[in-house]
C-alpha cells in the first residue's frame, strides 16, 4: 500500500504540471479582457454625446506660461495674458469659414455667427498695453496690427493698397493657473498721441567743441566700428560696440546740451548731450538717429560715461521745447 501511494505521487504531480492548466488560465484572462474592452467600449458610446457637448460648449483652458520676473507692476499671469491676446487676436483675424485655423482654442466656434470667405492679411502683429480691470480678474489688452486694406485714391484706378495700424482690445480672464478670453476682440482706436515733451538740451554744441568730437569718435566706434570704443569711454563702464558693424559712416547732424560744456572742462563735471546723428549702411540706406549720452570729465578732457535709457525731460518750472532735430547732411 505504501508503495503503491509512492508511485502515485510523482504521477499525480506530473500531472500538476501538464501545460492545459496555463492554457485554461490565460483563457479566462482573455475572456475578462474583452469583457472590460466591451464594458469600456459601452461606456465610450454613452459618453460620447455629453463629451462632445462640453467640447463644443467650453473651448480648453490654456494653462498660464511661467514668468520669473514681474514687469511694469504686472504679475507673472497678466503678462502671460498679453501674448494669449496676441495669438488670439492672430487667430480671429486670419480665421475664414473654411479655415478656422485654431481659433477654437480660444472661443466657441458656434457662437461666431458670421465668419469671412476670406483671411484678414495683416503682419507686425504686437501688444500695445496690458491693463488690469480693477475689482476683477480680468485684464483688457490692445493687440495692434498692420492690416492690409483698400485706401480711396485720387488716381484713375480707384483704390489702391495700404496697411494701417489698427488696434483691438480683448478681455482675458486670468486664474490661478489658467487664461480665457471673454468675448471677442474688439477694434478700437489709436491711442492718443501726447503733445511734445519738453527736454533739457537748450544748449546747441558746434561740431569744434571737445564735447562734440568726443560724441561723434564714440558713437563712430560704437556703431560703425571705426575706433577703439575704450579710448572716449569713461573708467568704469562696459560699453559693447555693435557687431557686425551695421554702418560705414556715422555722421552726428547735430548736437545739443543741457549746458555749454566747457573746452578744458574740471574733473568730475558732467553735462547731458543729444545728439542727432545720420547713419549709412554699405548698401547705401540711410536712418536718423537720436542719441542722449551723459558726458563727465576726466583729465581736463571729456568721456561718455552712460548711454542714458531716455532723454532729459526738463522740470515744469524751466520747461521750454528742445527745437525739433533738424538733420543737414547725407551723411556720404
Amino acid at each position: 500500500m505504501v508503495r503503491e501511494k509512492r508511485e502515485k505521487t510523482p504521477k499525480e504531480a506530473k500531472q500538476k504540471r501538464v501545460p492545459e492548466a496555463k492554457g485554461s488560465s490565460w483563457t479566462h484572462g482573455r475572456q475578462m479582457g474583452g469583457r472590460v474592452l466591451t464594458a469600456a467600449l459601452f461606456v465610450a458610446i454613452a459618453c460620447g454625446p455629453v463629451a462632445l457637448f462640453a467640447a463644443a460648449t467650453r473651448p480648453p483652458a490654456v494653462v498660464a506660461a511661467s514668468t520669473q520676473a514681474q514687469v511694469a507692476g504686472l504679475d507673472a499671469q497678466q503678462q502671460a495674458a498679453g501674448d494669449y491676446a496676441l495669438g488670439f487676436v492672430g487667430s480671429w483675424l486670419g480665421a475664414t469659414k473654411s479655415e478656422p485655423g485654431d481659433l477654437g482654442t480660444y472661443v466657441d466656434l458656434g457662437s461666431l455667427r458670421q465668419m469671412s470667405d476670406q483671411p484678414w492679411e495683416y503682419r507686425d502683429l504686437g501688444i500695445a498695453s496690458i491693463t488690469p480691470v480693477e475689482g476683477t480678474s480680468f485684464v483688457n489688452v490692445v493687440v495692434a496690427a498692420n492690416v492690409k486694406e483698400l485706401a480711396v485714391s485720387d488716381s484713375s484706378d480707384g483704390s489702391t493698397t495700404a496697411w494701417p495700424r489698427r488696434y483691438y482690445q480683448v478681455a482675458i480672464a486670468v486664474g490661478s493657473d489658467a487664461l480665457r478670453a471673454v468675448g471677442l476682440p474688439a477694434q478700437v482706436a489709436a491711442p492718443l498721441q501726447g503733445s511734445t515733451t519738453a527736454l533739457v538740451y537748450n544748449q546747441s554744441i558746434s561740431s569744434s567743441d571737445p564735447a562734440a568730437e568726443t560724441v561723434s569718435a564714440f558713437l563712430g566706434a560704437y556703431l560703425a566700428g571705426s575706433g577703439d570704443l575704450s579710448r572716449y569711454s569713461a573708467p568704469g563702464t562696459d560699453f559693447t560696440a555693435v557687431t557686425p558693424a551695421p554702418y560705414v559712416n556715422v555722421s552726428v547732424e547735430e548736437l545739443r546740451s543741457d549746458v555749454m560744456p566747457e573746452d578744458v572742462p574740471s574733473d568730475g563735471s558732467t553735462v547731458k548731450v543729444l545728439a542727432t546723428t545720420t547713419l549709412m549702411s554699405p548698401l547705401e540706406q540711410q536712418l536718423t538717429s537720436t542719441y542722449s549720452l551723459t558726458l563727465t570729465a576726466r583729465a581736463s578732457r571729456w568721456e561718455v560715461s552712460a548711454i542714458d535709457l531716455a532723454p532729459q525731460a526738463a522740470s515744469e518750472r524751466s520747461a521750454t521745447p528742445t527745437p525739433t532735430p533738424t538733420p543737414t547732411g547725407s551723411g556720404k
